[in-house]
């Protein structure tokens, strides 16, 4: 590794990587719903109840296990109290993580995670992650696979079965929107949201803003054709919710008649940041990895803006021992 430290490093990663609508709208979600978060880590320790309905909540700044005085920062931490107890008793904490992007730097930080939340908390505690870009997920995985024991609880599609039926949806519109994001790009991805929109619309759900932005995100485009867009369709007289109303992001253009022009300038920005993103991180990860590059190939990766060759190059990256295996 370079000069630079792994604070550094972090500080520079979080700053040039300012959370997006899918980031923001599924952590307000998992927020709004830790009976559902507590409910699917149950899936993984047995001895976490799996109906809960009392719970404890924290700052999401965790001392650092390693270093006295540094601080790190969780998307979310939460614990399960028993409701049979006189006292506060907690079952279990979690440091929930929403995550979007290739992050190197989460093979460290997500193992403190774990050990803070139970200094937070002082009960049992992991560190629980919502990945929905199966590729992400894949990249997040791998870099513990030689430690398994180290790696944090990774949520996956399968835990969430599909929900096609606007019945079932409406029952309960949260989980809905939540199975509907883990499995927007499968075969069932359209339907899944095509109920989940339909049964918002049908009880008028109050998030339905920002859950239909998030589900919305998830899409591409093909697969937006495939869905009417009056189930996207939200009055701009409706109040907006507190999220809302906080967010730049949802405050922009909404009652300003500019939707076409912000979802293309949206998609675009997207496309040229996760570019940015994957640049950055594969020269980050050669260089904490100790292998060399020649000027020739550095300015090769910093001038490719093909997504898909970027995400070959981070995999390689991952694993090769020289900078040749990387262009094989």
């Amino acid at each position: 590794m370079g000069s630079q430290s792994v604070a550094a490093l972090t500080f520079e990663w979080h700053w040039s990587n300012m959370p997006g609508p899918i980031h923001q709208g599924l952590l307000f979600l998992l927020k709004r719903n830790p009976e559902l978060v507590f409910q699917l880590a149950h899936d993984f320790d047995t001895r976490i109840p799996p109906q809960h309905r009392k719970f404890e909540f924290a700052s999401n700044e965790i001392p650092s296990p390693a270093k006295d005085g540094n601080i790190l920062h969780a998307d979310w931490l939460v614990a399960a109290v028993c409701e049979k107890q006189p006292a506060v008793r907690r079952v279990a904490g979690l440091a929930v993580e929403v995550q979007t992007t290739d992050d190197v730097l989460k093979l460290y930080s997500w193992l403190s995670y774990a050990a803070g939340v139970r200094n937070v908390f002082r009960c049992r505690g992991w560190t629980i992650v919502f990945a929905p870009d199966a590729d992400v997920r894949r990249r997040a995985q791998n870099m513990f696979a030689a430690e398994t024991r180290a790696s944090p609880w990774f949520v996956e599609p399968h835990m969430l079965p599909p929900i096609h039926s606007v019945k079932q949806a409406a029952k309960n519109i949260d989980r809905a929107v939540l199975t509907a994001v883990f499995h927007a790009r499968s075969e069932v991805g359209v339907a899944c949201v095509r109920a989940t929109l339909e049964a918002m619309k049908k009880v008028a759900h109050e998030y339905r803003r920002v859950y239909g932005d998030l589900m919305r995100a998830m899409m591409t485009e093909e697969q937006l054709e495939q869905i009417p867009e009056r189930l996207f369709e939200i009055d701009d007289d409706a109040p907006l919710g507190p999220m809302e109303l906080t967010g730049a992001y949802y405050v922009r253009g909404h009652r300003e008649g500019r939707e076409e022009g912000r979802e293309e300038g949206r998609e675009e920005g997207i496309e040229q940041g996760r570019t940015a993103e994957a640049r950055a991180l594969i020269l980050r990860v050669l260089d904490r990895r100790g292998v060399k590059l020649e000027e020739d190939q550095r300015r090769r990766i910093e001038a490719s803006s093909d997504l898909s060759v970027l995400e070959v190059w981070l995999d390689r990256a991952l694993t090769a021992t020289g900078a040749a295996q990387l262009f094989e």
